[in-house]
């Protein structure tokens, strides 16, 4: 049975655009790294390159999305849980066999923001030491994608998944 997305509100979509201007932003900085090491970054290689790459890492950004909604059951069912960690509770006609679940998938997402913070640790350094053979642009737009990489896990992934296993820690009853 394939779940649907269902109906998306304007967070939703704001969400998409997010995934989408990320994903394009990833998708150009990446391939403009890889072929500095074979041409220089100019205009003519940014405009052809550069935008078809937005073009599909945009789209990729955008199909992942709603991957990922659709996996957890719509977009719906998706923020449910996100809106029960943010209130801090669940009401109470909610099963526990419906929001356990729920709930320890957002808490599970805690490990994966500690990974991308510690990713970013090395990629920093890493990308400034490059700068000579990749150019001053490049370097710095790597390192703003590697630091909003890491303020996103920071401010908003592991807050989340924190009080996700908060939430479930305490006693509930059945």
């Amino acid at each position: 049975m394939r779940v649907h997305v269902g109906v998306i509100d304007e967070a939703g979509r704001l969400r998409l655009l997010g995934a989408a201007v990320a994903g394009a932003a990833f998708s150009v900085v990446l391939v403009m790294l890889l072929l500095s090491s074979w041409t220089a970054a100019t205009t003519g290689v940014l405009v052809s390159v550069g935008i078809p790459t937005a073009v599909v890492g945009g789209a990729v950004g955008v199909w992942t999305t709603l991957r990922s909604w659709r996996l957890e059951g719509g977009y719906a069912r998706a923020t449910l849980a996100q809106r029960w960690v943010s209130d801090g509770e669940v009401p109470a006609e909610v099963p526990a066999t419906e929001w356990i679940p729920l709930v320890q998938a957002q808490a599970e997402r805690q490990l994966a923001g500690w990974g991308k913070i510690v990713l970013c640790v090395f990629w920093i350094p890493m990308t400034w030491s490059m700068r000579a053979q990749h150019g001053m642009l490049i370097t710095l737009l790597l390192i703003g994608l590697w630091v909003g990489l890491g303020l996103w896990s920071a401010v908003v992934v592991i807050p989340r998944a924190r009080a996700a296993a908060a939430m479930l820690r305490r006693p509930f009853t059945a």
